[in-house]
């Protein structure tokens, strides 16, 4: 859909709106190709390591993409009004705060992972302090609470024309990050509850994917373990297996070996997760401290 500029009738002007429609329409082309990337080669990688890499490298990208719309229209952090700033604080302020629920959850999970290798640790001597120990471990989904008037389309009155663009592109930019990073929160905690909540504010939008693949997704959120279901049942079963054990018994190895090499595959995913959160966070930090920065340099010229 071209967004509708309100033409001038002087050629010149027109020629700009033209230009401008032009810009956001590319946008959005390339915000709908990079959504349609993540779609699952295969059943089998969804919730894998590599498919969470992909998740962030989409987000990654989709920033890239909004950078090159605003160089496109010559239209500058240091140039926007009241309604562009606040609303780009805002979209980075709900995805750190996104951001920062998956980190909260990866260090629950790192904690739990821990304690599991203790436990394995223990077992050749003590069976039952390793069961009690596997007992105490906790494992607890996020809190999270996004709700659709966070991503309302904010008010054009009065805005430029490239300002409009900017507003209507952050708004796809904005739901588009939400929504991958709701997958990457649900498939870490195996809980549908945060992807659905963001889907409902973005299934309305041309932000959504095509509904044929939200239900697949929403599918294999439910049927799939997911990363703490994962860690859930490693823990059921040790702690059942360390229980039938008696005083001095040796553990099988290959069962030993299989758990291990299990623990370090979740090892793995997790540090990677982590490792890309950590720099998605410091990269809307770093572009918030710019647009302020501009801001109050503006605020300052007499």
């Amino acid at each position: 859909m071209v967004l509708s500029l309100g033409l001038s009738l002087k050629p010149n002007h027109r020629h700009k709106s033209e230009a401008l429609s032009a810009s956001l329409s590319n946008f959005r082309s390339e915000m709908s190709n990079l959504r349609n990337q993540l779609a699952l080669k295969s059943e089998s990688e969804f919730l894998s390591l590599p498919w969470f890499l992909r998740c962030y490298e989409m987000l990654n990208m989709s920033n890239k993409a909004f950078a090159k719309l605003v160089v496109d229209i010559d239209y500058p952090m240091s140039k926007w009004g009241d309604a562009a700033t606040q609303e780009y604080l805002d979209y980075t302020f709900n995805l750190m705060n996104l951001l920062n629920s998956i980190s909260s959850s990866l260090s629950h999970l790192s904690q739990a992972k821990l304690e599991l290798s203790h436990a394995l640790s223990l077992v050749k001597n003590s069976p039952s302090s390793a069961v009690q120990l596997l007992k105490k471990i906790q494992l607890k989904g996020p809190r999270s609470n996004f709700k659709q008037e966070f991503l309302a389309k904010s008010d054009e009155t009065g805005c430029s024309e490239k300002e409009c663009v900017i507003l209507q592109a952050l708004l796809v930019t904005k739901r588009t990050g939400l929504w991958v990073l709701g997958l990457v929160l649900s498939g870490l905690c195996s809980d549908i509850k945060p992807y659905l909540e963001i889907l409902k504010s973005v299934a309305l939008s041309d932000c959504s994917l095509p509904e044929e693949l939200e239900s697949r997704v929403c599918k294999l959120i439910v049927e799939k373990r997911g990363v703490m279901e994962e860690l859930r049942q490693l823990i059921n079963n040790a702690t059942a297996r360390f229980a039938e054990m008696k005083p001095g018994e040796r553990w099988n190895d290959a069962a030993e070996k299989e758990l291990k090499t299990r623990l370090e595959l979740l090892e793995n995913l997790i540090q990677g997760i982590d490792k890309q959160t950590n720099y998605m966070f410091s990269e809307f930090l770093a572009a918030r401290d710019k647009l302020l920065d501009g801001f109050r340099h503006m605020l300052r010229k007499p």
